[in-house]
């Protein structure tokens, strides 16, 4: 063989193993100080409380601190209960925290939430990377990361603004 096969053939299965990821992102405004805010939605225990699609979440430390990790049980497409572990990696009180699924987990998922306070509003900012290969797992075929986004933006908007109508009130 020579040189410029050897060379395409492990750059094709380089390509094989790449990661292709799928990111979804929203953010909110809430009437509330940023500790409050911080409070509830930093800890994914308190998840079933805005996010619908969680069925249960168990963890190893009730106190967010790095390396606490979170077991979700969550309906997610057509899988009544797909599970997903995430470990904090991160975290900056009252300002932001960082979960990532271990290297062990089949798949890859990375959930980053950000708070900033103004003027008596924060804004809260959720941002999901995923990979691409949990649709198929979740929703039983491939379908378009774009279709994906679009139902899931509309999911995210609904808890989104449930989570507001909870720390406003």
């Amino acid at each position: 063989m020579n040189k410029l096969t050897i060379l395409f053939l492990f750059i094709f299965s380089l390509n094989l193993h790449a990661l292709e990821l799928v990111q979804s992102k929203g953010e909110i405004q809430i009437n509330a100080p940023i500790d409050k805010v911080f409070d509830l939605v930093s800890s994914p225990m308190n998840d079933h409380l805005w996010r619908s699609e969680v069925n249960d979440m168990t963890t190893n430390n009730e106190e967010v601190i790095v390396g606490s990790w979170y077991r979700e049980d969550a309906w997610i497409g057509i899988r009544k209960n797909f599970i997903t572990t995430t470990e904090v990696v991160s975290i900056n009180a009252p300002y932001n925290v960082t979960f990532i699924t271990p290297k062990e987990s089949p798949f890859y998922l990375k959930s980053r939430r950000f708070f900033e306070h103004q003027n008596g509003i924060t804004t809260f900012k959720y941002i999901v990377d995923f990979d691409r290969k949990m649709i198929k797992e979740t929703f039983g075929l491939n379908v378009s990361p774009k279709i994906v986004m679009k139902l899931y933006s509309f999911q995210m908007k609904r808890y989104l603004k449930k989570l507001k109508k909870i720390l406003e009130h």
